[in-house]
Formats: structure tokens, C-alpha cells, sequence
């Protein structure tokens, strides 16, 4: 039955990841490790519900086999197992969806997303130049291995400095 199931995930077009929730811990059951095999081993999309199976949601451990999600769909809260390696390697992209609990005003862990880091720069107006945008100085490559120079100039650039 098992070898059955396996070969029911990795045919599907999806698989959706519940084998344990977050509070599971100690990694996955050894029923469990093949199923998390075959979903490695699926053509199709793997999405994790709340977090990946055999990961610990408050530390990022990970004991033994786990479930290695293309996304992960985290329901209330990011869990801080989302957000620190090695776990964080195994969600893919985390959606966050809300689902009305009420939380503390002041969390424990805050992750910054695209529109906070968005917010958190400066908007260039009609007076901007390059003088009140900032000035960097970069000291990285070298002449055989130039690409963490390019990379800095071209952030540096892009960024408005």
C-alpha cells in the first residue's frame, strides 16, 4: 500500500503537504520519510500547508527527512521556522494568509517584505541629485573575479546613490 502511494504522489500535478502540523517535532515518523521522498521526487508542484512536514516551526531544525515545498501557504503568523535556516531552505515562497487571530501588538520576530523594504526607501523628487541620495564606496573583486564589484555598483545604482 505504501509503495501505492508513492507512486500515487509522484505522478500527481500537485501535492499538497499535511503530514504533520506545527506541532510536530522530532522530525517525521519513519512511515512518513517515504511519502516525503516521493513528494521530492513528484513532477508536479508541491505546496506545504502552514509549514513543510519534518520541519520544527519555532527553530528551523530540521531532524532527518523533510518535505521540500515550492510553496508554502502559513496561515495567522509567520512562524519563526520559515524564516531560519536550514527549515527556511525547504518552504520555498511563504504566503502569509490571515485568517482573523488576534495577535500581540508587539510581535517577537518581525520579517520585512518586498512592500517594507519599499516603504522604507526614499522616494527621489524633482530637487534629488546625487549628493542628497547618498555616496558608497565600494572595495570588493578583483580583476580576474570582478562580479561582486559589478553587483555592489550595479545595487549601488539601481538604488540611487
Amino acid at each position: 500500500a505504501l509503495v501505492e502511494c508513492e507512486a500515487l504522489v509522484e505522478g500527481a500535478d500537485l501535492v499538497l503537504d499535511g503530514i504533520v502540523g506545527i506541532g510536530g517535532k522530532g522530525g517525521l515518523r519513519p512511515d512518513a520519510v517515504p511519502l516525503a521522498a516521493a513528494a521530492g521526487r513528484s513532477r508536479g508542484a508541491v505546496v506545504a500547508v502552514d509549514l513543510p512536514s519534518g520541519i520544527d516551526a519555532d527553530t528551523g531544525e530540521v531532524h532527518g527527512a523533510a518535505v521540500q515545498a515550492d510553496l508554502t501557504v502559513t496561515f495567522g503568523t509567520h512562524k519563526p521556522g520559515l524564516l531560519i535556516d536550514p527549515a527556511r531552505e525547504y518552504a520555498g515562497s511563504v504566503r502569509l494568509v490571515d485568517i482573523g487571530l488576534e495577535l500581540p501588538a508587539e510581535p517577537e520576530l518581525e520579517a520585512l517584505q518586498h512592500l517594507d523594504v519599499a516603504r522604507l526607501l526614499p522616494v527621489p523628487r524633482a530637487e534629488s541629485d546625487k549628493y542628497r541620495r547618498g555616496v558608497v564606496g565600494i572595495a570588493a573583486g578583483s580583476a580576474r573575479y570582478p562580479g561582486a564589484a559589478v553587483l555592489a555598483v550595479s545595487g549601488a545604482l539601481r538604488g540611487g546613490a
